[in-house]
């Protein structure tokens, strides 16, 4: 929509400044002619005033938030339509001056205690006006929140709201941005609903804010914050900026609970919890002597008039008149009597009905905040308001200590029976289990282990390993014997075993070939050269393991590799008796031999030998020697 500065709406509302434009409207500051003041006016884009439904809905709305008047909340005057250009639907507000708590946090940062409940105070008041009148407001957060200049604090856009009894199903279709994300509440993420206790969400997350200077839950997008809404508890304040009484904690962590139904009720219970608070303890009822004990007969009582308690006396002739006169002066004696005794017995019932419904049974005192408190100090705070405390249960809690109250029905700033029962919730401290040792177990065995343990289980990498056969844990993250919270997943590394490598079979292969590539491979190769008859030098005869086989990465390989056949030294045994010849044949390893005999009758001495001296043969050759 264009600007509409100097545009008269409506015959009546004169446009003179443009303040602020968001998704859903332009707001302006104007002059309202017929009654010389200056208003605020919404201007809903033109494009919202095409669905009926959205209309209808914002007349709705608006006609309940014109209804509802409080000093803390700005009022609507007026709405309707505006035809000069696109057609559009307006609202006229009350204008007030000042900055909104946005710009003060934004300024001053985070604020004391007194401070931040003084405001949060105010903010409450309104709301709770609204709630009482049937009206949630759904936006809650600083920018709707205004310091007047009179010091007085605001909450705006009420204008906006829904009536709490036509339901608050916010749905996409509407095509509107309803509440900021930093402030909605689970169920307005998950399920789009919003009643009373999410404008207590908001609060408290306002009230968080007042007290750190921050927002409880930050990220990179507006998804990621509304994922923390709904599975993060909010932390406690004193757990980002110190000085935050534990009681002041807990009104934080009651309003902020994630399941709606452990928050105040609505606005104005928050309101009593937080008074309650602010007053450290609450007043015990007074136990002066004239409160302590039923009103005695001598209460003191209104004169009554005898006529009214005596039957009227008929006029008698002269006379009977004169012996009746004693008679009638007995029955009236009596009646004195008699009335007298009935009014001491109203007396003393009155007055014990009035002790009764002040100090005695029957009294109504307000029920402490217990919330945050230890059991010894909930049960001494219950006490003294003359109350009693029944720990009604115990559950894990991640932010209330041990031994201190998470929750209390009647909650405190409720009205309650003096002498009965508060009953209360108990913390066991944060709820942590410890992670067994994994190591060694299989994938199966370690999720059984971890389930046990409320833990789940999720696989990390998978590793070679020498020691850890496959499919077994080899490690844990975090470490086994570290306590962590509920369903948290451990990361396992899993084995896959050793690690193999493919090696393939180089017998009758060059040995060169087989020691490079093996050694590429990864093998550790081992080799050795061995004669061989039948295989040429440099040519692989065995090989161990052979392939082609999966070995272990790194493994060893060995390779024989030729060095063709084996020869022999041809010894000398020129000159050497036949005996003694034989002998250095079959040393030399020569067994294959033949004696020539030249001369029978000679000296027996060999005088020749073939191969010659030296010859390098194989073995077995045939050795002929000739004797003389």
């Amino acid at each position: 929509m264009s600007d509409l500065t100097g545009v008269l709406i409506d015959g009546r509302y004169e446009i003179q400044q443009l303040l602020a434009r968001g998704g859903m409207a332009t707001v302006y500051t104007a002059l309202d002619t017929r009654l010389d003041r200056t208003v605020a006016v919404k201007v809903m884009h033109s494009h919202l005033a095409q669905d009926e439904e959205f209309v209808s809905r914002f007349i709705r709305e608006a006609k309940a938030a014109a209804s509802l008047t409080h000093p803390n909340v700005i009022a609507v005057h007026d709405q309707g339509w505006h035809q000069g250009g696109p057609p559009a639907v307006f609202l006229v507000m009350e204008y007030v001056e000042g900055p909104t708590l946005r710009d003060i946090l934004r300024e001053r940062g985070k604020m004391s205690v007194d401070a931040a409940l003084d405001i949060v105070e105010e903010v409450l008041a309104g709301i709770g006006a609204a709630h009482r009148a049937g009206i949630v407001h759904r936006d809650i957060k600083p920018e709707n929140v205004i310091l007047a200049e009179d010091g007085r604090i605001k909450v705006a856009d009420f204008g906006l709201a829904r009536e709490l009894s036509s339901g608050s199903t916010l749905t996409a279709d509407a095509g509107l941005v309803i509440g900021s994300i930093s402030y909605l509440s689970p169920e307005q993420v998950e399920r789009g609903v919003a009643d009373a206790r999410s404008d207590v969400y908001a609060t408290g997350i306002i009230l968080f804010e007042l007290l750190t200077g921050k927002k409880p839950f930050e990220g990179d997008s507006a998804i990621q914050v509304a994922y923390k809404h709904v599975h993060d508890d909010v932390p406690l304040p004193s757990s980002v900026s110190g000085n935050v009484p534990p009681a002041v904690d807990a009104l934080v962590r009651r309003a902020t609970a994630r399941d709606a139904d452990l928050r105040p009720r609505d606005a104005n219970v928050f309101l009593r919890e937080v008074q309650a608070v602010r007053e450290e303890q609450v007043a015990p009822p007074s136990t002066s002597p004239a409160q302590t004990a039923p009103p005695v007969a001598s209460t003191p009582t209104a004169p009554v008039s005898e006529n009214v308690m005596s039957a009227p006396i008929a006029k008698k002739s002269p006379s009977s008149t004169t012996t009746k006169n004693s008679s009638v002066k007995k029955r009236k004696k009596s009646r004195a009597r008699r009335n007298r005794t009935i009014l001491a017995l109203v007396a003393i019932g009155l007055g014990g009905w009035l002790w009764y419904i002040t100090v005695g049974p029957g009294s109504s005192v307000t029920a402490p905040s217990l919330l945050g408190l230890s059991i010894e100090e909930a049960t001494q705070e219950a006490n003294g308001a003359g109350l009693n405390v029944d720990i009604k249960s115990r559950t894990f809690d991640e932010q209330i200590p041990l031994d201190h109250v998470i929750s209390s029905s009647p909650a405190g700033g409720e009205q309650v029976d003096s002498g009965s029962t508060i009953s209360i919730v108990v913390s066991k401290g944060a709820e942590r289990f410890v992670i067994p040792t994994l190591s060694g177990l299989s994938l199966a065995q370690a999720t059984n282990s971890l389930s046990d343990q409320n833990l789940k289980i999720a696989t990390l990498a998978e590793e070679y390993d020498e020691n850890v056969p496959l499919g077994y844990i080899i490690s844990s993250t975090p470490a086994a014997g570290t306590k962590v919270k509920r369903d948290i997943t451990v990361k396992v590394v899993v084995s896959k075993g050793v690690e193999q490598m493919s090696i393939l079979s180089y017998v009758g292969k060059g040995g060169d070939q087989a020691l490079s590539e093996l050694t590429d491979a990864g093998a550790k190769v081992v080799s050795k050269n061995i004669f061989s008859d039948t295989i040429a030098p440099g040519i692989v005869v065995t090989q161990n393991p052979n392939g082609p086989a999966n070995i272990k990465m790194g493994g060893k390989v060995t390779i024989s590799i030729s060095k063709g056949p084996a020869l022999l030294r041809v010894p000398n045994v020129v000159k050497m008796s036949t005996a003694l010849a034989k002998k250095s044949l079959e040393d030399a390893g020569f067994n294959n031999y033949k004696v020539n005999i030249l001369k029978a009758k000679g000296p027996g001495n060999v005088v020749g030998q073939s191969p010659k001296a030296g010859t390098m043969v194989k073995p077995g050759t045939l050795i002929v020697i000739d004797i003389y």
